[in-house]
């Protein structure tokens, strides 16, 4: 079972701070009991105490404390996230990141910036008083690495989300003396992979962890190559990273830790019902129950994305999130995970268990569909909150990742890359992975030369990794974010038997343009700290 554990920190860059600790989260296996507020001075004393400061680090992921923070809402529904795979389905009048028509005072933007550095005070804590515990030195360091390596991702989020953002490596001391400006985003990559490589060495493997809800090394090692891809691509385009994204994602590969699950729902299923494969969903934000108890740890997947109800056996859900035509277009006959991903059905009346299927022709306004309340078993369910996980880090993904930076680095599409990319695709349609197959596998177009294969991966990448709040950095780090929000307006605008409901996506499609690359820097940073300086455009 999850355990439950609390721990918060107070944190603004620029705006007055406040040296407490507060325990808002927690992972599996950290089991301490929950504590009041106490000062640092007194605390950091022992194995109990560092587990449940690392727990709070851990929680900035699911606290649902601040409107709409991180993955337990905002993230993964209303940011825009899903890029050209789908839209936020309320009108443009909201507003709302993922329609464009939002500012440098959007509360999902500015809350999502306080989070995240929350969460780098709390690591950055941590780290300093961390040797003065008593505790095994192996354990010491085994935490160490976590600290390290979850600073490091919340540094990820910030620089891929914002560019240059203020590099902060000391913990908050005082309420004073906080003019920070931005440090150039090439410095912040370069923090990052460093702490990430020393949290590699420190870390369990993912088998010795047993479980997605806590980082290990293969979590570390998928996250770099990450890392490296976003830092080859746009704005920074060194390209001579791919050869570090690639190595880094051999590792994953070369552990004989991972493998592809067999069944692509079972994997979602899972998230529904608490149950691990840690070799197909290699890291993974964990919620428990279902708020109906003290705790707040359950989240918002399922609700805020899901298959829209109102039945409190199925369990409610707000289905904010539609799937786009194009992804709908996008699979092909006998691709399994296309009825999963995209909703094939909706329940009539909304508020029944009835299923009614779309019609053929309907492929323009169907749900996301790869988060469905009526698996979960915390019962009863509540009318908001739910227990589903949420993906970070899954095989498919580690080795789409190799087979896009191996083909970047050798300059054309190698064999191992193909097969990495096959693999995905015959768990798709459900066919032996190991052997090929003309139904599921590439097509001698898509392996043609580096460009063919870059598009297949690209697309490839859409089938699989749909709603994983991937692909809107994915298309800005190709280059191409722009023309394909715009060819997705066009897409609907142009459409045959579109209904009303999802043409209300169109005109903040259209006003898409270059300053959507980066967001805003909140207008409360701003005012607080004056040596930063607004993105482009904002």
């Amino acid at each position: 079972m999850k355990k439950l554990m609390k721990n918060k920190f107070k944190i603004t860059v620029g705006a007055t701070m406040f040296l407490c600790l507060m325990v808002s989260s927690c992972q599996q296996a950290l089991d301490t009991a929950p504590l009041d507020t106490i000062s640092p001075e007194f605390y950091y004393e022992n194995e109990d105490q560092l587990k449940t400061a690392l727990a709070g680090v851990y929680g900035i992921m699911t606290d649902t404390r601040s409107e709409e923070p991180l993955y337990a809402a905002a993230y993964i529904s209303s940011m825009g996230t899903e890029g050209d795979d789908g839209y936020y389905r309320k009108g443009p009048e909201r507003n709302i990141v993922g329609q464009f028509f939002y500012n440098a005072s959007t509360p999902a933007i500015s809350h999502l910036w306080e989070y995240l550095y929350k969460g780098i005070n709390l690591a950055n804590t941590l780290l300093e008083r961390i040797d003065g515990a008593e505790i095994e030195d192996q354990k010491r360091e085994i935490i160490r690495g976590e600290a390290l390596f979850l600073r490091s991702y919340y540094y990820f989020l910030l620089v891929s989300n914002w560019g240059d953002v203020p590099l902060i490596l000391e913990s908050t001391k005082s309420a004073y003396n906080h003019q920070i400006a931005r440090t150039p985003s090439k410095e912040v990559y370069e923090q990052i992979t460093a702490d990430m490589q020393k949290a590699y060495d420190l870390v369990e493997t993912a088998t010795e962890v047993g479980h997605g809800g806590r980082v290990n090394k293969s979590a570390v090692a998928g996250i770099l190559a990450r890392v490296y891809l976003y830092w080859a691509g746009y704005p920074l385009r060194n390209k001579a990273k791919y050869e570090d994204a690639r190595t880094w994602a051999l590792k994953v590969m070369q552990s004989d830790q991972h493998q592809l699950a067999p069944s692509f729902s079972q994997i979602f299923i899972n998230y529904a019902q608490d149950k691990y494969n840690v070799k197909e969903s290699i890291w993974e934000v964990e919620f428990a129950g279902n708020r109906t108890d003290r705790p707040r740890q359950a989240g918002l997947v399922g609700n805020y994305i899901g298959i829209r109800s109102t039945n409190d056996q199925i369990g409610n859900s707000n289905a904010n999130v539609r799937a786009a035509a194009r992804l709908y277009r996008l699979y092909g006959d006998g691709d399994k995970r296309r009825d999963w991903s995209i909703a094939p059905f909706e329940y009539i009346p909304i508020e029944s268990t009835t299923r009614v299927n779309y019609d053929a022709a309907n492929i323009w306004n169907r749900y996301a569909g790869k988060y469905r309340r009526e698996y979960e078993t915390v019962l009863p369910k509540s009318k908001g909150y739910t227990p589903i996980n949420y993906p970070l880090l899954r095989y498919a993904d580690v080795l789409l990742m190799f087979a896009e930076a191996d083909n970047e680095f050798m300059g054309r599409p190698t064999p191992e890359a193909i097969d990495a990319v096959n693999e995905v695709r015959r768990r798709g349609y459900e066919v032996p992975l190991d052997v090929a197959n003309p139904i599921s596998d590439l097509g001698a177009e898509d392996t043609v030369d580096k460009f063919s294969f870059l598009q297949a991966i690209q697309d490839e990448r859409s089938r699989e990794l749909n709603f994983e709040s991937l692909r809107r950095n994915d298309l800005i780090r190709w280059g191409i974010y722009l023309y394909s929000m715009k060819a997705l307006a066009t897409d609907y605008e142009q459409g045959s038997g579109v209904p009303s409901n999802a043409l209300t996506v169109v005109p903040s499609l259209k006003y898409v343009n270059t300053k959507h690359l980066f967001w805003p820097i909140p207008t409360r940073e701003l005012t607080v700290n004056k040596l930063l300086v607004q993105n482009p455009g904002w």
